[in-house]
Protein backbone atom coordinates (compact mmCIF):
# COMPACT_ATOMS: atom_id res chain seq x y z
CA UNK A 1 0.00 0.00 0.00
CA UNK A 2 1.20 3.32 -0.53
CA UNK A 3 0.63 4.37 3.00
CA UNK A 4 3.07 4.41 5.92
CA UNK A 5 3.57 1.73 8.63
CA UNK A 6 2.44 4.52 10.97
CA UNK A 7 -1.13 5.18 8.79
CA UNK A 8 -1.59 1.55 8.69
CA UNK A 9 -1.66 0.98 12.16
CA UNK A 10 -3.32 3.87 13.25
CA UNK A 11 -6.21 2.15 10.82
CA UNK A 12 -5.67 -1.26 12.47
CA UNK A 13 -5.93 0.14 16.14
CA UNK A 14 -8.72 1.89 15.74
CA UNK A 15 -11.90 0.07 16.27
CA UNK A 16 -14.52 2.67 14.15
CA UNK A 17 -12.27 2.21 11.32
CA UNK A 18 -12.92 -1.80 10.86
CA UNK A 19 -16.02 -1.41 9.33
CA UNK A 20 -15.28 1.12 6.96
CA UNK A 21 -12.18 -0.97 5.52
CA UNK A 22 -13.41 -4.72 5.75
CA UNK A 23 -16.45 -4.79 4.31
CA UNK A 24 -16.75 -8.70 5.64
CA UNK A 25 -17.20 -8.08 8.55
CA UNK A 26 -20.73 -6.77 10.34
CA UNK A 27 -19.99 -5.65 13.52
CA UNK A 28 -16.35 -5.01 14.99
CA UNK A 29 -17.41 -3.10 17.97
CA UNK A 30 -15.24 -2.79 21.09
CA UNK A 31 -16.50 -4.60 24.18
CA UNK A 32 -13.84 -3.46 26.84
CA UNK A 33 -11.05 -1.26 26.03
CA UNK A 34 -8.52 0.35 28.38
CA UNK A 35 -7.92 3.43 26.04
CA UNK A 36 -8.65 4.52 22.78
CA UNK A 37 -6.97 2.52 20.71
CA UNK A 38 -6.53 -0.90 20.63
CA UNK A 39 -3.82 -2.79 22.99
CA UNK A 40 -3.45 -6.15 24.52
CA UNK A 41 -6.15 -7.68 26.71
CA UNK A 42 -8.85 -5.32 25.21
CA UNK A 43 -11.79 -7.44 23.71
CA UNK A 44 -13.99 -6.56 20.73
CA UNK A 45 -17.52 -8.19 19.28
CA UNK A 46 -16.26 -9.17 15.90
CA UNK A 47 -19.46 -10.66 13.59
CA UNK A 48 -18.60 -11.79 10.15
CA UNK A 49 -21.07 -10.21 7.50
CA UNK A 50 -23.17 -13.58 6.23
CA UNK A 51 -26.95 -13.80 6.88
CA UNK A 52 -27.02 -17.15 8.49
CA UNK A 53 -23.29 -18.05 10.59
CA UNK A 54 -23.23 -14.37 10.96
CA UNK A 55 -26.56 -14.42 12.74
CA UNK A 56 -25.57 -17.72 14.55
CA UNK A 57 -21.68 -16.30 15.22
CA UNK A 58 -23.28 -13.16 16.74
CA UNK A 59 -25.68 -15.02 18.87
CA UNK A 60 -23.26 -17.42 20.24
CA UNK A 61 -19.45 -16.56 19.90
CA UNK A 62 -17.89 -14.30 23.05
CA UNK A 63 -15.82 -11.78 22.11
CA UNK A 64 -12.51 -11.80 20.77
CA UNK A 65 -9.60 -10.47 22.40
CA UNK A 66 -6.61 -8.75 21.47
CA UNK A 67 -3.40 -10.82 21.88
CA UNK A 68 -1.14 -9.11 20.28
CA UNK A 69 -0.12 -5.53 19.45
CA UNK A 70 3.24 -4.30 18.87
CA UNK A 71 3.54 -1.06 17.07
CA UNK A 72 3.54 -0.43 13.30
CA UNK A 73 4.36 -4.08 13.35
CA UNK A 74 1.23 -6.09 14.41
CA UNK A 75 -1.85 -7.23 15.56
CA UNK A 76 -3.64 -10.18 16.35
CA UNK A 77 -7.22 -10.78 17.62
CA UNK A 78 -8.56 -14.26 18.71
CA UNK A 79 -12.09 -15.80 19.82
CA UNK A 80 -12.40 -18.96 21.89
CA UNK A 81 -14.74 -21.57 19.96
CA UNK A 82 -15.46 -25.06 22.56
CA UNK A 83 -12.31 -27.10 21.84
CA UNK A 84 -10.35 -24.53 19.89
CA UNK A 85 -10.12 -20.75 19.12
CA UNK A 86 -10.17 -18.81 15.71
CA UNK A 87 -7.60 -16.07 15.61
CA UNK A 88 -6.48 -13.77 13.04
CA UNK A 89 -2.94 -11.62 12.52
CA UNK A 90 -2.16 -8.64 10.80
CA UNK A 91 1.45 -8.08 9.75
CA UNK A 92 2.50 -4.86 8.71
CA UNK A 93 6.20 -4.52 7.31
CA UNK A 94 7.89 -1.44 5.40
CA UNK A 95 8.37 -1.59 1.71
CA UNK A 96 11.59 -0.16 0.28
CA UNK A 97 9.71 2.51 -1.58
CA UNK A 98 7.94 3.87 1.82
CA UNK A 99 4.90 2.26 1.87
CA UNK A 100 3.49 -0.73 3.87
CA UNK A 101 3.19 -4.54 2.47
CA UNK A 102 0.06 -5.87 4.74
CA UNK A 103 -0.22 -9.70 5.53
CA UNK A 104 -3.23 -11.36 7.18
CA UNK A 105 -3.51 -14.75 9.01
CA UNK A 106 -6.49 -16.53 9.74
CA UNK A 107 -6.22 -20.00 11.48
CA UNK A 108 -9.46 -22.16 12.73
CA UNK A 109 -8.52 -24.50 15.44
CA UNK A 110 -9.90 -27.04 17.39
CA UNK A 111 -12.26 -29.99 16.49
CA UNK A 112 -15.08 -27.67 14.84
CA UNK A 113 -11.85 -26.52 12.41
CA UNK A 114 -13.33 -27.75 9.34
CA UNK A 115 -17.12 -26.75 9.74
CA UNK A 116 -16.24 -22.96 10.58
CA UNK A 117 -13.42 -22.93 8.30
CA UNK A 118 -15.85 -23.40 5.57
CA UNK A 119 -18.01 -20.76 7.05
CA UNK A 120 -15.54 -18.30 8.08
CA UNK A 121 -13.75 -18.08 4.66
CA UNK A 122 -15.11 -16.16 2.74
CA UNK A 123 -15.85 -13.11 5.31
CA UNK A 124 -12.72 -13.37 7.36
CA UNK A 125 -10.33 -14.24 4.44
CA UNK A 126 -11.97 -12.51 1.82
CA UNK A 127 -9.68 -9.93 -1.00
CA UNK A 128 -6.84 -8.31 0.93
CA UNK A 129 -6.38 -6.32 -1.92
CA UNK A 130 -9.66 -4.22 -1.29
CA UNK A 131 -8.52 -3.84 2.33
CA UNK A 132 -5.92 -2.05 1.22
CA UNK A 133 -8.06 0.39 -1.56
CA UNK A 134 -10.18 1.00 1.00
CA UNK A 135 -7.28 1.97 3.52
CA UNK A 136 -5.84 4.33 0.85
CA UNK A 137 -8.86 5.94 0.30
CA UNK A 138 -9.50 6.61 4.14
CA UNK A 139 -5.97 7.98 4.77
CA UNK A 140 -4.35 8.50 1.68
CA UNK A 141 -4.16 10.82 -1.52
CA UNK A 142 -3.69 9.57 -5.10
CA UNK A 143 -1.41 11.25 -7.61
CA UNK A 144 -2.91 13.14 -10.35
CA UNK A 145 -0.04 13.28 -12.60
CA UNK A 146 -0.22 10.19 -13.02
CA UNK A 147 -2.20 8.40 -15.81
CA UNK A 148 -6.00 7.07 -15.08
CA UNK A 149 -5.74 3.63 -15.38
CA UNK A 150 -9.24 2.72 -17.57
CA UNK A 151 -10.10 -1.15 -16.67
CA UNK A 152 -12.70 -2.86 -19.36
CA UNK A 153 -14.22 -6.04 -17.62
CA UNK A 154 -12.85 -5.14 -14.15
CA UNK A 155 -15.67 -6.51 -12.26
CA UNK A 156 -14.61 -10.10 -12.92
CA UNK A 157 -12.46 -11.41 -10.57
CA UNK A 158 -8.96 -11.10 -12.03
CA UNK A 159 -10.41 -7.71 -13.02
CA UNK A 160 -11.26 -6.96 -9.56
CA UNK A 161 -7.88 -7.96 -8.15
CA UNK A 162 -5.76 -5.47 -10.33
CA UNK A 163 -8.33 -2.49 -9.32
CA UNK A 164 -8.00 -2.75 -5.89
CA UNK A 165 -4.26 -3.99 -5.87
CA UNK A 166 -3.70 -0.38 -8.16
CA UNK A 167 -5.50 1.66 -5.79
CA UNK A 168 -3.92 0.08 -2.31
CA UNK A 169 -0.84 1.30 -4.52
CA UNK A 170 -1.99 4.90 -4.69
CA UNK A 171 -3.10 4.56 -8.41
CA UNK A 172 -6.27 6.40 -10.18
CA UNK A 173 -8.28 3.56 -11.42
CA UNK A 174 -11.52 3.82 -12.87
CA UNK A 175 -13.77 0.22 -13.87
CA UNK A 176 -16.30 -0.30 -16.65
CA UNK A 177 -18.66 -3.00 -16.16
CA UNK A 178 -22.01 -3.92 -17.63
CA UNK A 179 -23.43 -4.46 -14.21
CA UNK A 180 -21.73 -2.12 -11.52
CA UNK A 181 -21.57 -3.65 -8.19
CA UNK A 182 -22.74 -2.20 -5.52
CA UNK A 183 -20.04 -1.52 -2.41
CA UNK A 184 -17.65 -2.46 -4.80
CA UNK A 185 -13.86 -1.26 -3.05
CA UNK A 186 -13.16 0.50 -6.86
CA UNK A 187 -14.98 3.54 -8.77
CA UNK A 188 -16.80 2.39 -11.23
CA UNK A 189 -19.03 3.68 -14.80
CA UNK A 190 -21.92 1.77 -16.63
CA UNK A 191 -21.09 0.87 -19.93
CA UNK A 192 -22.28 -0.77 -23.15
CA UNK A 193 -21.45 -1.28 -26.87
CA UNK A 194 -23.68 1.94 -28.14
CA UNK A 195 -22.61 3.94 -25.25
CA UNK A 196 -20.15 5.91 -27.11
CA UNK A 197 -20.15 9.24 -26.10
CA UNK A 198 -20.03 8.91 -22.59
CA UNK A 199 -17.48 6.30 -22.80
CA UNK A 200 -14.78 8.54 -24.84
CA UNK A 201 -15.84 10.83 -21.92
CA UNK A 202 -14.29 8.75 -19.43
CA UNK A 203 -11.57 8.59 -20.95
CA UNK A 204 -10.64 12.01 -20.69
CA UNK A 205 -8.01 13.22 -18.34
CA UNK A 206 -5.37 15.54 -17.59
CA UNK A 207 -2.46 13.08 -17.08
CA UNK A 208 -3.81 10.65 -19.73
CA UNK A 209 -4.86 6.92 -19.78
CA UNK A 210 -4.26 3.47 -19.80
CA UNK A 211 -6.62 1.00 -21.03
CA UNK A 212 -6.37 -2.32 -19.50
CA UNK A 213 -8.71 -4.94 -21.22
CA UNK A 214 -10.42 -7.99 -19.70
CA UNK A 215 -14.01 -7.75 -21.17
CA UNK A 216 -15.40 -11.12 -21.65
CA UNK A 217 -17.81 -13.84 -20.12
CA UNK A 218 -15.81 -16.51 -18.00
CA UNK A 219 -14.14 -19.20 -20.34
CA UNK A 220 -14.67 -22.83 -18.70
CA UNK A 221 -18.77 -24.04 -19.84
CA UNK A 222 -18.79 -26.78 -22.59
CA UNK A 223 -17.59 -25.27 -25.98
CA UNK A 224 -20.06 -25.80 -28.05
CA UNK A 225 -20.84 -23.61 -31.11
CA UNK A 226 -23.20 -21.23 -29.65
CA UNK A 227 -20.63 -21.01 -26.33
CA UNK A 228 -18.31 -20.39 -28.32
CA UNK A 229 -20.02 -17.40 -30.34
CA UNK A 230 -21.13 -16.16 -26.85
CA UNK A 231 -17.27 -15.74 -25.58
CA UNK A 232 -16.67 -14.26 -29.11
CA UNK A 233 -19.73 -11.89 -28.72
CA UNK A 234 -18.77 -10.71 -24.98
CA UNK A 235 -14.99 -10.18 -26.09
CA UNK A 236 -14.93 -8.65 -29.88
CA UNK A 237 -17.64 -5.86 -30.19
CA UNK A 238 -16.63 -4.88 -26.80
CA UNK A 239 -13.08 -4.28 -27.74
CA UNK A 240 -14.03 -2.52 -31.22
CA UNK A 241 -16.37 -0.05 -28.91
CA UNK A 242 -13.62 0.56 -26.38
CA UNK A 243 -11.33 1.39 -29.80
CA UNK A 244 -13.43 4.07 -30.96
CA UNK A 245 -13.97 5.25 -27.91
CA UNK A 246 -9.87 5.81 -27.57
CA UNK A 247 -10.03 7.45 -31.04
CA UNK A 248 -12.66 9.72 -30.32
CA UNK A 249 -11.14 10.25 -27.29
CA UNK A 250 -7.66 11.09 -28.70
CA UNK A 251 -9.05 13.42 -31.47
CA UNK A 252 -10.10 15.31 -28.53
CA UNK A 253 -6.90 16.13 -27.10
CA UNK A 254 -7.03 12.76 -24.89
CA UNK A 255 -3.87 10.41 -24.58
CA UNK A 256 -3.40 6.83 -24.37
CA UNK A 257 -0.19 5.64 -22.72
CA UNK A 258 -0.74 1.99 -22.69
CA UNK A 259 -3.08 -0.34 -24.02
CA UNK A 260 -2.83 -3.81 -22.23
CA UNK A 261 -5.04 -6.64 -23.88
CA UNK A 262 -6.13 -9.67 -22.06
CA UNK A 263 -5.67 -12.82 -23.83
CA UNK A 264 -5.02 -16.75 -22.74
CA UNK A 265 -3.29 -19.34 -23.06
CA UNK A 266 -4.70 -22.06 -24.92
CA UNK A 267 -5.41 -25.40 -23.78
CA UNK A 268 -4.87 -28.35 -26.60
CA UNK A 269 -4.86 -31.85 -26.63
CA UNK A 270 -3.13 -33.99 -24.19
CA UNK A 271 -0.81 -35.29 -27.12
CA UNK A 272 0.25 -32.25 -28.29
CA UNK A 273 4.27 -31.66 -28.32
CA UNK A 274 4.37 -28.01 -29.02
CA UNK A 275 5.80 -25.61 -26.45
CA UNK A 276 3.42 -22.33 -26.43
CA UNK A 277 5.88 -19.21 -26.08
CA UNK A 278 5.25 -15.42 -27.20
CA UNK A 279 6.31 -16.77 -30.58
CA UNK A 280 3.19 -19.15 -30.93
CA UNK A 281 0.02 -18.44 -32.42
CA UNK A 282 -2.84 -19.71 -30.54
CA UNK A 283 -3.95 -21.68 -33.26
CA UNK A 284 -1.24 -23.71 -34.00
CA UNK A 285 -1.70 -27.00 -32.37
CA UNK A 286 -6.07 -27.57 -33.52
CA UNK A 287 -6.52 -30.58 -31.25
CA UNK A 288 -7.80 -28.55 -28.23
CA UNK A 289 -11.90 -27.63 -27.15
CA UNK A 290 -13.24 -27.04 -30.57
CA UNK A 291 -12.93 -23.09 -31.44
CA UNK A 292 -10.82 -22.05 -28.71
CA UNK A 293 -7.72 -21.21 -30.66
CA UNK A 294 -9.47 -19.50 -33.15
CA UNK A 295 -11.29 -17.67 -30.22
CA UNK A 296 -7.70 -16.29 -28.45
CA UNK A 297 -6.48 -15.45 -31.91
CA UNK A 298 -9.65 -13.69 -33.12
CA UNK A 299 -9.55 -12.17 -29.37
CA UNK A 300 -6.04 -10.52 -29.73
CA UNK A 301 -7.11 -9.44 -33.64
CA UNK A 302 -9.68 -6.61 -31.66
CA UNK A 303 -6.94 -4.53 -29.91
CA UNK A 304 -5.42 -1.97 -31.46
CA UNK A 305 -1.57 -2.04 -33.39
CA UNK A 306 0.90 -1.29 -30.76
CA UNK A 307 -1.56 -3.18 -27.37
CA UNK A 308 0.41 -5.67 -25.23
CA UNK A 309 -0.98 -8.80 -25.78
CA UNK A 310 -1.36 -10.87 -22.36
CA UNK A 311 -1.47 -14.15 -22.87
CA UNK A 312 -2.51 -15.68 -19.20
CA UNK A 313 -2.64 -18.91 -17.93
CA UNK A 314 -5.24 -20.66 -15.35
CA UNK A 315 -4.99 -17.78 -12.39
CA UNK A 316 -4.93 -19.48 -8.88
CA UNK A 317 -5.97 -17.63 -5.81
CA UNK A 318 -7.92 -18.42 -2.72
CA UNK A 319 -11.45 -17.52 -4.43
CA UNK A 320 -10.96 -19.26 -7.95
CA UNK A 321 -13.42 -21.62 -8.42
CA UNK A 322 -10.09 -24.12 -10.13
CA UNK A 323 -8.16 -24.16 -6.78
CA UNK A 324 -11.43 -24.75 -5.05
CA UNK A 325 -12.48 -27.33 -7.52
CA UNK A 326 -8.70 -29.15 -7.94
CA UNK A 327 -8.49 -29.02 -3.62
CA UNK A 328 -11.89 -30.70 -3.62
CA UNK A 329 -9.89 -33.29 -5.91
CA UNK A 330 -7.10 -33.78 -4.32
CA UNK A 331 -9.29 -34.28 -0.91
CA UNK A 332 -11.33 -37.40 -2.54
CA UNK A 333 -7.95 -38.64 -3.87
CA UNK A 334 -9.21 -39.34 -7.26
CA UNK A 335 -6.82 -38.35 -10.26
CA UNK A 336 -7.85 -38.20 -13.51
CA UNK A 337 -5.75 -40.41 -15.78
CA UNK A 338 -4.57 -38.10 -18.01
CA UNK A 339 -1.51 -36.01 -16.68
CA UNK A 340 -1.27 -33.41 -19.20
CA UNK A 341 0.48 -29.83 -17.97
CA UNK A 342 -1.46 -26.99 -16.73
CA UNK A 343 -0.32 -23.80 -16.92
CA UNK A 344 -0.65 -22.00 -14.23
CA UNK A 345 -0.04 -18.59 -12.41
CA UNK A 346 -0.42 -17.18 -9.23
CA UNK A 347 -3.05 -13.86 -8.99
CA UNK A 348 -0.09 -11.83 -7.33
CA UNK A 349 2.01 -12.64 -9.97
CA UNK A 350 -0.87 -11.82 -12.05
CA UNK A 351 -1.02 -8.35 -11.30
CA UNK A 352 2.10 -7.61 -10.61
CA UNK A 353 3.07 -8.44 -14.51
CA UNK A 354 -0.01 -5.63 -15.47
CA UNK A 355 1.85 -3.13 -13.31
CA UNK A 356 4.97 -3.94 -14.41
CA UNK A 357 4.14 -3.71 -18.03
CA UNK A 358 2.02 0.03 -17.58
CA UNK A 359 5.28 1.15 -16.31
CA UNK A 360 7.92 -0.22 -18.32
CA UNK A 361 9.73 2.11 -20.85
CA UNK A 362 9.97 -0.50 -23.37
CA UNK A 363 7.52 -3.18 -23.12
CA UNK A 364 7.38 -6.54 -24.85
CA UNK A 365 4.10 -6.90 -27.68
CA UNK A 366 3.06 -9.96 -26.50
CA UNK A 367 3.56 -11.91 -22.59
CA UNK A 368 2.83 -15.49 -21.66
CA UNK A 369 1.90 -14.67 -18.18
CA UNK A 370 2.58 -18.15 -16.54
CA UNK A 371 4.49 -19.50 -13.55
CA UNK A 372 8.26 -20.35 -14.59
CA UNK A 373 7.70 -24.21 -13.44
CA UNK A 374 6.19 -26.01 -15.95
CA UNK A 375 3.98 -27.86 -13.93
CA UNK A 376 1.46 -31.28 -14.64
CA UNK A 377 -2.46 -31.31 -13.34
CA UNK A 378 -1.55 -34.28 -10.89
CA UNK A 379 1.15 -31.82 -9.16
CA UNK A 380 -0.81 -29.12 -8.88
CA UNK A 381 -3.66 -31.40 -7.32
CA UNK A 382 -0.87 -32.93 -4.83
CA UNK A 383 0.59 -29.35 -3.91
CA UNK A 384 -2.81 -28.12 -2.71
CA UNK A 385 -3.05 -31.12 -0.47
CA UNK A 386 0.61 -32.14 0.35
CA UNK A 387 -0.43 -34.09 3.38
CA UNK A 388 -2.77 -36.72 1.92
CA UNK A 389 0.53 -38.30 -0.11
CA UNK A 390 0.73 -38.82 -3.89
CA UNK A 391 -1.40 -42.15 -3.57
CA UNK A 392 -4.51 -41.85 -5.84
CA UNK A 393 -7.46 -43.70 -7.45
CA UNK A 394 -7.20 -42.97 -11.42
CA UNK A 395 -10.44 -41.09 -12.57
CA UNK A 396 -10.53 -42.53 -16.70
CA UNK A 397 -10.56 -39.49 -19.02
CA UNK A 398 -14.10 -41.34 -20.42
CA UNK A 399 -15.85 -40.62 -16.74
CA UNK A 400 -14.24 -37.61 -16.19
CA UNK A 401 -15.59 -35.75 -19.71
CA UNK A 402 -19.02 -37.66 -19.11
CA UNK A 403 -19.26 -36.05 -15.75
CA UNK A 404 -17.96 -32.42 -17.07
CA UNK A 405 -20.23 -32.35 -20.27
CA UNK A 406 -23.27 -33.30 -17.59
CA UNK A 407 -22.56 -30.51 -15.64
CA UNK A 408 -21.56 -28.51 -18.77
CA UNK A 409 -18.20 -28.02 -18.00
CA UNK A 410 -15.28 -28.17 -20.50
CA UNK A 411 -13.73 -31.16 -20.20
CA UNK A 412 -10.56 -29.67 -22.03
CA UNK A 413 -10.20 -27.89 -19.32
CA UNK A 414 -8.63 -29.94 -17.00
CA UNK A 415 -8.04 -32.96 -19.64
CA UNK A 416 -6.24 -30.80 -22.20
CA UNK A 417 -2.50 -30.13 -22.14
CA UNK A 418 -0.30 -26.81 -22.97
CA UNK A 419 3.44 -26.62 -22.08
CA UNK A 420 3.85 -22.79 -21.96
CA UNK A 421 6.36 -20.96 -20.89
CA UNK A 422 7.47 -16.88 -21.25
CA UNK A 423 10.88 -16.23 -23.09
CA UNK A 424 9.94 -12.15 -22.77
CA UNK A 425 9.57 -11.45 -18.55
CA UNK A 426 12.92 -12.13 -17.18
CA UNK A 427 14.86 -10.21 -19.36
CA UNK A 428 11.93 -7.38 -18.36
CA UNK A 429 12.94 -7.08 -14.77
CA UNK A 430 10.27 -8.69 -13.39
CA UNK A 431 10.85 -11.21 -10.87
CA UNK A 432 7.65 -13.75 -9.46
CA UNK A 433 6.66 -14.16 -6.22
CA UNK A 434 5.47 -17.47 -6.61
CA UNK A 435 7.58 -18.89 -9.15
CA UNK A 436 6.84 -22.66 -7.81
CA UNK A 437 3.66 -24.48 -7.30
CA UNK A 438 4.23 -25.07 -4.14
CA UNK A 439 4.94 -21.63 -2.96
CA UNK A 440 1.87 -20.74 -4.93
CA UNK A 441 -0.32 -23.71 -3.17
CA UNK A 442 0.42 -22.86 0.09
CA UNK A 443 -0.41 -19.18 -0.26
CA UNK A 444 -4.09 -20.13 -1.77
CA UNK A 445 -5.05 -22.91 1.00
CA UNK A 446 -6.84 -21.51 3.83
Amino acid sequence: MALSTDMVWDLLTSPSAWLQFDDQLQKFSPAKMAGNRLQVGDTVKVVPKALIRGFVHAVTAPPATIVTARENQEIAWRQDQPGGHTQQRWIIHSADDGGTNLTRHTEVVGPLAAPLGVALADPLAGDLGAVGARMFKMAGKADLSQPLNIIAGGSGYLGSRLATRMLAAGKRVMVLSRNPKSGAAFPQTRWGHDDLVPLHEQLMDDAGFNIINLVGRRIGAKFTAQEVDALAASRIPPTETLRRAVRTAEHQGGKLHRWVQGSAVPMWDPKSTTEFTEETSPTAAKDGPDGMGQLIADWEAAAPEGAIIVRSGVALGPQTEIVMGLAAMAMSKTRPNIDGFLPWIHEDDWVGIIEHLLTMKRPPNVVVAVAPQQTRLSEVITALAPGLGTRSVPVPATVLSIGMNIIRMEPGMLMGSTQARSEVLEDTGYQFKYPTIAEAADAVTL
